[in-house]
């Protein structure tokens, strides 16, 4: 039996001899969940997004209220949560910018709208937008040791923007692959989009652990697709219970190469099947 903190908790696990002669085999590789795990924003890009779209009309004679437009951005977003919960892909800028003009009754030419979505797309490429504190020194630390990858739900930002931003703040080359939900085609939980990034890792489900935010896709995906899962609530403390919780919860990046210690100890299998006591 080992047992390991979880939390305040501990967590008790049995797993039998012959078991671990096979299983217990070491953690090759971390994936990471990028929005409120790797990035944050110091400020949110809704402002910028919101005066974009009023230029855009009013350049073509139509003048609404802020709150109308902000309102028209409310419904665009919960229609765009609406297909990523339910079909399990991430709708780009043209189609959440389609949402926002169909909620405000307008008709504008597709050229114009196209422009537009780019200019959004671009939004987040600004020092509004920065690496979670502890980040970069725990990137360097753990690529001398891991292969790491990334599976980020995208939103109106595409890989390409994700990229960039990684490539500014000197992280991008710690990564050996990528896996963006509008270059995919199907975002977190879906199962395909965990074996994809496994594949590209070159690592088997029990030999990786991956490290987000949100229980129902991060946590959720990671473990259908059996592999152990850290959930970092430094940013969003996710506290939905009608989603499965992860192996560990870690708060700062000061804790988690403890939390990979306490993980490397307990065979695969019983990461795998661990529950708090």
């Amino acid at each position: 039996m080992v047992s390991i903190r979880y939390g305040t908790k501990m967590l008790c696990l049995r797993y039998s001899t012959a078991a671990t002669l096979w299983i217990n085999m070491p953690i090759q590789a971390i994936t990471f969940d990028f929005w409120s795990t790797l990035y944050h924003y110091i400020e949110s890009p809704r402002v910028r997004q919101r005066q974009e779209i009023q230029k855009m009309l009013l350049a073509y004679g139509h003048q609404y209220p802020e709150q109308q437009v902000t309102d028209a951005m409310k419904k665009a977003w919960q229609i765009w949560d609406d297909i990523w919960r339910t079909d399990h892909y991430t709708p780009e800028a043209d189609a959440w910018l389609g949402f926002v003009i169909e909620n405000l009754n307008v008709d504008l030419p597709k050229s114009v709208l196209e422009e537009t979505a780019s200019i959004l797309e671009k939004s987040v490429l600004t020092d509004a937008t920065q690496p979670v504190d502890g980040v970069p020194e725990i990137l360097k630390k753990l690529s001398t040791k891991y292969r790491l990858g990334i599976i980020s739900d995208t939103g109106l930002g595409k890989g390409n923007v994700l990229r960039t931003l990684l490539e500014r703040d000197s992280l991008l080359s710690y990564f050996s692959h990528f896996t963006f939900s509008d270059e995919f085609g199907r975002s977190k939980p879906h199962a395909d989009v965990f074996s994809a990034t496994l594949k590209g890792l070159n690592v088997k489900s029990h030999q990786a652990i991956h490290i987000g935010d949100l229980r129902h896709t991060d946590i959720a995906g990671a473990q259908k697709a059996g592999m152990s899962s850290i959930r970092f609530a430094g940013i969003r403390d996710d506290k939905d219970e009608n989603y499965p919780e992860a192996n560990l919860i870690i708060y700062n990046y000061n804790e988690l190469e403890e939390a990979l210690n306490k993980l490397e100890i307990m065979p695969s299998g019983a990461r795998n099947n661990a529950t708090p006591q």
